[in-house]
């Protein structure tokens, strides 16, 4: 629908992953789409289970390996996302940074990668806005990110949708 002058990708090395896209919307307005996963919080999904159950809170060291894990790899995240935040700031055009961080919004990742920018869920989300299914639906870790002349006016998490255990999220974004 939208045509496609330049793309990219950054490579993470492990890190995380993340492409861009130059699109052309309108006559003569481009913006550049970045979509990411970075590293996973390294969850299994028998931590996932046994977290929704309760079961886990019966079990210290179990429980303690699971916060070490997300303290090491919010680590690798945020080495990542200082590269990001590089070609970010160097983008010609105005942006939307989305995907899966991997992280909430009181992280280091996600203020690094807000910064300049409008969370959709923030403008025009309602409800709690968790996009991560385990952990009794309390963690929002994907986000749809907008340069801050953009307006969102429709942001939505559909929980109808099962293809992996995070929600699918869309925003209509006025330019």
């Amino acid at each position: 629908r939208f045509p496609i002058i330049a793309s990219g990708s950054i490579s993470g090395e492990g890190r995380g992953t993340s492409l861009w896209v130059d699109v052309i919307v309108g006559k003569n307005d481009t913006l550049r789409v970045f979509n990411n996963h970075l590293h996973s919080m390294n969850i299994s999904s028998e931590d996932s289970s046994d977290i929704e159950q309760g079961t886990i809170l019966s079990d210290s060291d179990r429980m303690q390996s699971i916060v070490d894990r997300i303290a090491t790899h919010s680590s690798i995240r945020a080495e990542y996302v200082d590269t990001l935040r590089t070609v970010i700031d160097n983008s010609p055009y105005r942006n939307i940074i989305c995907g899966d961080f991997n992280d909430t919004p009181m992280s280091y990742v996600y203020r690094e990668l807000k910064r300049g920018h409008i969370d959709a869920f923030e403008q025009s989300g309602s409800g709690y806005g968790y996009t991560f299914r385990p952990m009794y639906g309390t963690l929002r870790i994907d986000y749809i990110l907008i340069s801050e002349d953009m307006e969102a006016v429709n942001y939505y998490a559909d929980e109808s949708i099962i293809l992996s255990d995070h929600l699918p999220i869309r925003a209509v974004v006025k330019l």
